[in-house]
């Protein structure tokens, strides 16, 4: 019984000291493999010079050395600067621009007066090897998934490394390594971000991204609370899509933090208008989410919206934002104008333009013909949260009408639940304009496909039940 007392006495008092003094127990080590770093005193302090020699000789040459910040050294004696020194490999079978980074070293240099003939003094700390995201993986966002060229496996390569400033050390030092590709008339932006984390002098990879727009990731306050979220940009065209990650604990001592998306797959709640709301901005329909839920919101009490409830908010109404915008601004073309407005659910309101004249109908019908599911997917996705819009209706049928024909148009008009005979026959006229042989004088004069102005808004779900 007493030795048992002294085991949990001792265990206790190592805790205790681990705690408050990691670095003082480096026999730890190897014990608890990963509490402390396997490198740092165990490696000589060596010129900048040598190690460009080391390296040299293995074919490969180091980058722009970037600085860290200040931390005590490994031993805890004394005061040091934290240096990332990316190295890089020469590419195979290449004619320009070739050096990529395969490996991330992490020194720290000297700040005691040690120096060989004034030159710094650096001692290796942390290394990762690093290879970029694969071929399939950077291009995902463009390439339809029903095409037969979705990528290769082999790794794109990464160029270049960035430090984030804007986020308080508390959190660590955040990293971005990066590389851009061509194609076509696109610039694809891909990479990695990577967490170091001064404490336990640890570097890890935390998240592999890619970027349609050619942007890089980029920190913004999201959520609220004063915390930032990285943002990754995936938009495609006038589509929004933007993923969020939030900084979220991870039970691991090296590095004690992760990077969690914000995702909308699943309801925050189990309450049907939140749902019917979620599937909407799935769909693309981010206005007419945020609305639903905004409504919601103010007939719950406050401790029914959850944490992740307001994060899908939040992450919501930063697409309705950008949607929004689009649809009040100027386009230089009906058609373009036509889509802003469907983009951000102004269903009347395309309309209008659609059929504001001849040459707005006859573009609009490309915009239709050259639709890739998006813009079906929200004429479903409002039909099945049970709203009865005519003007939804009217645009899956000119959708049907521009890629099958008028008579399909009608038939699957005519297998809504609901549909009436006086809608057909308004909606029959509504896709007659779409034939390039329309014109002003086809036009007849009591023309019933103005049916804008006559269809009363929809009742808002939350009053249907």
């Amino acid at each position: 019984m007493a030795t048992l007392s002294g085991v949990i006495a001792g265990s206790g008092w190592l805790a205790l000291q681990l705690i408050v003094n990691p670095r003082s127990s480096g026999w730890v080590n190897q014990w608890l493999p990963g509490w402390l770093p396997s490198k740092g005193t165990e490696q000589p302090f060596r010129t900048l010079q040598a190690i460009r020699a080391e390296l040299r000789s293995q074919g490969k040459t180091v980058g722009e050395l970037l600085e860290l910040g200040k931390n005590v050294s490994v031993d805890d004696r004394t005061t040091v600067s934290d240096l990332l020194l990316p190295v890089l490999e020469p590419r195979p079978n290449c004619q320009s621009d070739c050096d990529q980074i395969v490996e991330l070293r992490l020194y720290q240099r000297a700040t005691d007066g040690r120096s060989a003939i004034n030159e710094p003094l650096y001692s290796l700390v942390d290394q990762v090897a690093i290879a970029g995201p694969e071929e399939s993986f950077a291009i995902a966002p463009l390439v339809d998934a029903k095409s037969d060229n979705q990528g290769s496996s082999r790794a794109l390569p990464l160029t270049s490394l960035t430090k984030y400033e804007e986020l308080p050390i508390s959190q660590g030092i955040w990293l971005n390594l990066s590389g851009k590709r061509d194609r076509g008339n696109e610039t694809l932006a891909y990479g990695q971000i990577i967490h170091y984390n001064p404490s336990r002098f640890h570097l890890s990879k935390k998240l592999q991204w890619t970027s349609p727009t050619g942007e890089a990731p980029v920190w913004k306050e999201v959520t609220g609370g004063g915390t930032s979220e990285l943002i990754v940009n995936h938009t495609i065209g006038m589509e929004p899509q933007f993923e969020a990650y939030q900084i979220k604990p991870l039970s691991f001592l090296p590095s004690p933090v992760q990077l969690e998306s914000i995702s909308l797959a699943e309801s925050a709640l189990q309450q049907s208008t939140y749902q019917s709301a979620l599937l909407l901005a799935r769909a693309g329909l981010w206005s007419t989410s945020l609305k639903w839920l905004e409504s919601l919101k103010e007939k719950l009490p406050a401790k029914e919206w959850s944490s992740t409830a307001q994060a899908q908010f939040d992450l919501i109404r930063w697409h309705a934002q950008v949607t929004q915008i689009q649809a009040d601004g100027s386009w230089a073309s009906p058609s373009q104008q036509v889509l802003a407005n469907l983009i951000d659910g102004r269903w009347e309101r395309a309309l209008q333009v659609f059929q504001s004249s001849i040459a707005a109908s006859h573009e609009t019908a490309d915009v239709l013909k050259a639709d890739v599911g998006r813009l079906e997917n929200r004429i479903k996705a409002f039909g099945q949260t049970g709203s009865d819009k005519l003007e939804v209706k009217a645009w899956g049928a000119l959708l049907v009408a521009a890629q099958k024909g008028q008579p399909n148009a009608i038939a699957w008009l005519k297998k809504l639940p609901k549909v009436t005979a006086a809608e057909v026959a308004q909606i029959s006229a509504l896709t007659k304009r779409l034939d390039p042989a329309f014109t002003e004088e086809t036009l007849p004069d009591n023309d019933s496909s103005q049916i804008i102005d006559t269809v009363q808004p929809i009742a808002h779900p939350l009053n249907q039940r």
